[in-house]
């Protein structure tokens, strides 16, 4: 699953400066990194900021992050101040097409989780990126504690963000 913000799509998250000359190092928010040379422009939405558009001069791969220079932010200390803690964002037209059954979390934050019979188990308050499967923390209609929903064939049945709607079976264990 993928990252995505109510309006904007985020593709990575700065996770702190890099070197003297205003660089950042990014954590990648989508499967495709390399997406990053196809972008020459970014918002920056970091809490309690305004947001920032940023122009992307260049870029580069370093292990399983990401290298970025924007326009006009030269220093360390400009880029620990100004990004550092923000995520790069885009415009939901300039996202790449997701494979088939993927989706983005934004898109299933909300919606009715039924089983197959119809029954009405809560709705997703929340998908969690676990190291084997993504989780869907369901929030029961009635009240009271939530519970956890692999996210995988065996318990999902349909996913339909259109229809605001996610069938799941053989969840009756989970609940107890």
């Amino acid at each position: 699953m993928e990252a995505r913000p109510t309006e904007r799509i985020a593709v990575g998250y700065v996770t702190r400066a890099k070197g003297v000359k205003g660089q950042v190092k990014v954590e990648p928010l989508t499967r495709d990194p390399q997406r990053f040379a196809r972008l020459s422009e970014v918002v920056l939405a970091k809490e309690g900021h305004q947001e920032r558009r940023l122009r992307l001069e260049n870029w580069r791969v370093e292990g399983r992050a990401l290298v970025l220079k924007f326009a006009g932010i030269d220093t360390c200390e400009e880029a620990r101040e100004l990004l550092v803690k923000g995520y790069l964002t885009i415009a939901p037209e300039e996202a790449a097409p997701l494979p088939p059954d993927t989706f983005y979390v934004a898109d299933l934050i909300g919606c009715r989780v039924e089983t197959e019979a119809g029954a009405l188990l809560g709705q997703i308050a929340e998908v969690l990126p676990l190291p084997t499967t993504d989780a869907y923390v369901v929030r029961p209609a009635g009240g009271g504690g939530e519970f956890l929903i692999p996210a995988v064939g065996d318990f999902v049945v349909e996913v339909s963000p259109a229809q605001r709607r996610v069938v799941v079976r053989g969840v009756e264990e989970l609940l107890a």
